[in-house]
């Protein structure tokens, strides 16, 4: 297929519900534990940044676990949101 043909729609937050937002949530978490492993083994953390991998030391993931502690902070209150709107969805899985 040509790169021409494909098509890309725009969306938003709006089409996820909550347990997009739990997988979501999941992720940071693992990414975050992923990270303290590096910390206790004294290992790297590999991630893909800019279209590369990149290896971080454990003293330089510093800014990488603040906006993993953002984002866990922005997926909790969003959980939060959608389980008030929707007292079904309190069965957390």
């Amino acid at each position: 297929m040509k790169i021409e043909n494909l098509k890309f729609e725009d969306w938003d937050e709006s089409i996820l519900d909550v347990d997009d937002y739990r997988a979501e949530r999941a992720l940071q978490n693992a990414a975050l534990d992923a990270i303290h492993k590096a910390h206790r083994f004294g290992t790297d953390y590999v991630i893909w940044e800019d279209g590369k991998v990149k290896s971080v030391r454990p003293e330089q993931t510093a800014p990488y676990e603040q906006v993993m502690r953002e984002n866990l902070e922005r997926l909790n209150r969003k959980i939060a949101e959608l389980e008030a709107q929707s007292p079904g969805a309190l069965n957390d899985r």
